[in-house]
């Protein structure tokens, strides 16, 4: 393989920069000819952001799992433009003191599928632009409701108007938009105070690299796919591993070395060297695996060698 930067991240965004910016200097630091994000952050927000560097970019819709969850901040009798602590306020009510009972059966209520539009203050791109830029301009995009999944929804603490909780929640869920929901729901104006992603999918916040680690030893940073990548393998032969790394179909076989496997996708390796994936098809009663995306070739008496050489 090449000296390309090759693996995932799973990188702690501080608050302040965008998952783009973030991202951006990653990339820098790498020495990466791309750079991938599995979900993004809001420029606010801090906790797990997961990276792919070079080819393993194309590894990331294999990520299965994307459910992520999240610590945040309720803060009630107060709603803000935004939703969160930096907009400006545009409704505020008074918070009775037993408000924190009707809490607990509120988030019991809202463990399930959630309608949700994605809010303009947001890191959602419509037109590939983000949300926020649009709505730092004073211009309000079309949005249509989305449906959430809240796996999980708990209250950790609670003390005067605020109030922090846990949540798992399916990918493409908006917190601040469900602290206006729980603020609904509990009959008071509200908004999301601190935000912190602390896991996303195999990902935890216990296990992320800050951007201290990053900046000094970038490479050190790199996860293996296959330590994550919980799909089928298949470990090809010379000439199957060449045919493989020029984009041709491979005739996998019940004995030798190369194994019949029932997965619509499987990871192909070589020497235990992952170099790619792709489908498999039945053909004439034959199972043939037909290459997806190669991330190495072969070339004859020089081994294995980095598709961009």
């Amino acid at each position: 393989m090449s000296d390309e930067p090759f693996g995932f991240i799973n990188a702690f965004k501080p608050p302040g920069p965008s998952s783009a910016a973030f991202g951006n200097w990653v990339k820098w630091r790498l020495g990466a000819s791309a750079l991938g994000h599995w979900g993004t952050l809001d420029p606010t927000a801090c906790g797990v952001l997961v990276l792919a560097a070079g080819k393993a970019t194309k590894l990331l819709p294999l990520l299965g799992d994307d459910r992520k969850r999240y610590v945040f901040e309720l803060v009630v009798g107060v709603r803000t433009d935004t939703g969160d602590a930096t907009g400006t306020e545009i409704e505020r009510a008074f918070v009775p003191e037993g408000w924190h009972a009707t809490l607990e059966d509120v988030v019991v209520s809202l463990v399930g599928p959630l309608e949700q539009i994605p809010p303009m203050h947001s890191a959602r791109k419509i037109d590939g632009q983000p949300l926020y830029v649009a709505a730092r301009r004073g211009k309000e995009v079309v949005r249509r409701a989305r449906t959430a999944t809240i796996h999980e929804l708990r209250v950790i603490a609670c003390e005067s108007q605020r109030a922090r909780l846990e949540v798992a929640c399916s990918a493409g869920t908006y917190v601040r938009t469900l602290c206006e929901e729980i603020g609904r729901r509990c009959g008071l104006p509200a908004h999301m105070g601190a935000l912190v992603r602390a896991a996303a999918g195999p990902f935890t916040l216990r296990d992320a690299v800050t951007p201290d680690r990053l900046a000094a030893a970038p490479s050190a940073c790199l996860i293996d796919p296959l330590t994550v990548l919980n799909n089928a393998r298949v470990e090809l032969n010379d000439d199957g591993a060449r045919r493989f790394g020029h984009g041709s179909d491979v005739r996998l076989t019940p004995d030798g070395s190369e194994t019949v496997w029932p997965a619509a996708t499987v990871l192909a390796m070589h020497a235990g060297v992952l170099i790619g994936y792709g489908g498999v098809v039945q053909r004439d009663s034959v199972t043939v695996l037909e290459p997806s995306h190669v991330f190495a070739r072969a070339s004859e008496g020089n081994g294995m060698k980095a598709e961009n050489e």
